[in-house]
């Protein structure tokens, strides 16, 4: 199984790139860890895209370490298709580099533009059920002892995403993607797909419950009457600002748990219940690599 650090730039490969220094949680699981690829970039907002030469320079940076290269970007507009297309032109010509697209129309223009890159389908084209509100409940209500069938069947169903079908599988595989990354749901993961001939990549310890264009953080600014506009000035407010929530009102066994609002996207952290899962399912195959992320995934172009 491979290991991908996501880092926020070249500078970030100066570093220690131990296990222990990125995610000591996650360390505690998997103690013969060693990093070989890097990640680089966002995939929940078109207003982080990094240019072309934090690209090439990450790139090459991690090259000089013999560390693969994965290019993450979001879903995009037409401006943001650009910018995106700027980056992998500032990649070397010939390069099998891997491109994580979460928009059909950049993997468009990346199959025409640059066939010589390796696409990788991002965890936002996922579609399944990721709030830890509701799924840590039905999870818990399932594997309470005499739960029935019809208890296990809804977390069965509920730990699939469209990637159990082999007709979607299938649609992937003629665009050349083979690879699929993915979050551990708070519910369990059913990676039985992998068993096709699918490479997965999981990240790590933070899923993505879900995202928008419109952004909270960009909008604490603005008057009242003004807030949450599509495409309103961002001054990247997400990279000092973040809040966190708690269940403090919740009926059920859950009031200890947490979601974080960064930007434009919310997250939940990985429990260490999820950090045994994910161990002991890497032991069967079907990971074929983890992707770990220091903080939560919403990184600025960090200064050469």
């Amino acid at each position: 199984m491979q290991w991908c650090l996501h880092v926020k730039g070249p500078r970030d490969l100066d570093r220690d790139l131990t296990l222990h220094a990125a995610a000591p949680t996650f360390a505690r699981a998997f103690e013969d860890a060693a990093f070989t690829h890097v990640a680089y970039g966002t995939e929940f907002c078109e207003n982080l895209v990094a240019s072309g030469a934090g690209v090439r320079a990450t790139y090459e940076a991690a090259a000089a370490r013999g560390l693969g290269f994965a290019l993450l970007t979001p879903y995009a507009g037409e401006r943001g298709i650009d910018r995106i297309r700027e980056q992998l032109a500032a990649l070397p010509p010939g390069t099998n580099a891997e491109f994580v697209f979460n928009d059909w129309g950049a993997l468009h223009m990346a199959r025409r533009d640059f066939p010589h890159l390796t696409p990788v389908q991002g965890r936002l084209l996922n579609k399944s059920l990721r709030d830890p509100r509701v799924t840590t409940i039905i999870s818990e209500a399932s594997l309470r002892s005499g739960a029935g069938p019809a208890a296990m069947g809804s977390l069965e169903a509920l730990q699939r995403a469209n990637l159990d079908n082999p007709t979607y599988t299938n649609f992937l595989a003629r665009f050349g993607v083979t690879a699929v990354e993915m979050d551990w749901l708070p519910q369990g993961t059913d990676l039985s797909f992998a068993d096709r001939g699918v490479r997965v990549t999981v990240y790590a310890p933070f899923g993505m419950i879900s995202t928008a264009r419109i952004c909270m953080a960009a909008a604490l600014h603005y008057r009242k009457t003004d807030k949450f506009q599509p495409g309103a000035p961002c001054r990247h407010e997400c990279q000092s600002h973040d809040v966190t929530y708690t269940y403090t009102n919740s009926p059920f066994q859950n009031r200890d748990q947490e979601f974080r609002l960064k930007g434009n996207t919310y997250f939940y952290e990985y429990s260490d219940a999820m950090i045994a899962q994910i161990a002991a399912e890497s032991k069967t195959g079907r990971i074929a690599r983890i992707v770990v992320q220091a903080d939560l995934p919403m990184y600025a172009e960090a200064a050469a």
